[in-house]
């Protein structure tokens, strides 16, 4: 019989993402575009972490069932709150009213400056997005955010599951945002807005929604809002940027556009 596993220990395990991901920002990434085994280190990292996130912690350790996690193999239960059908209107409408309030403030900031937004720039940002904005919602909805519903308690008394969903949103979001370090304003925006898909995830959990959500919105934020979006080592050092180092031909591709 298995025995079940302490809902505490998801603690140690965003301890340990957040270890891992620190570590492999600060002290490897400077390193990559210098020393090649710097990029087998950071692809054994990747690899790591991607197995515990994906595998290990949900699957093996946990057992969350996918309509919890938002993502794998769902049955076709017309009920399930997080299934595209009954997901999509709900993400689609956030990032529409999101989308459209950051495109204002780009032309309050600057009424010219959607005539001269450079396409193909912004295709490519997007496209990049798609995938990129797909794992962070694996990282910190799918994984980090299912760790800490199932580590706070849900209090039985009427009204708790608003205030226990707005708790699991607060501290996801906020762990979210310290991810982005030491971009201020950026973990300003991440916080906000991780905010809100938290909220959205609890009720309707999906990973890809939230992840194109994500691709949207991350790409409106750089190309049209024009805000710095570094992070880690790379905020004062650009040059250096993580994915231009370890994925082949992508510095050629994308220069300084992601």
């Amino acid at each position: 019989m298995r025995c079940p596993v302490n809902p505490v220990w998801g603690l140690v395990e965003i301890a340990a993402l957040a270890v891992l991901f620190f570590f492999g920002l600060w002290s490897i990434g400077p390193r990559l575009g210098i020393d090649p085994a710097a990029v087998a280190m950071y692809w054994a990292f990747v690899a790591i972490g991607g197995a515990a996130v994906m595998w290990l912690s949900p699957v093996v350790l946990h057992r969350d069932p996918p309509a919890l996690r938002g993502w794998g193999r769902r049955r076709a239960d017309a009920r399930d709150p997080g299934s595209f059908r009954n997901a999509w209107r709900t993400y689609g409408a956030f990032t529409l009213v999101a989308a459209l309030l950051s495109i204002a403030v780009a032309l309050l900031k600057d009424p010219a400056l959607v005539a001269g937004i450079n396409w193909t720039a912004l295709a490519i940002k997007f496209l990049g997005y798609l995938a990129f904005g797909v794992v962070q919602a694996f990282i910190f909805f799918g994984f980090v955010q299912t760790r800490v519903r199932t580590m706070i308690p849900l209090p039985p008394a009427p009204g708790s599951v608003q205030r226990h969903r707005l708790l699991v949103a607060l501290v996801t979001a906020g762990i979210f945002a310290v991810f982005h370090l030491p971009n201020l304003p950026l973990m300003g925006v991440v916080f906000a807005t991780g905010l809100c898909w938290a909220w959205i995830f609890y009720k309707r959990p999906n990973v890809l929604l939230l992840g194109v959500s994500h691709a949207v919105l991350g790409t409106i934020l750089h190309r049209v809002v024009q805000m710095y979006m570094r992070i880690g080592p790379f905020y004062s050092e650009p040059d250096l940027y993580v994915f231009r180092s370890v994925i082949p031909g992508l510095k050629q591709l994308i220069g300084n556009q992601f």
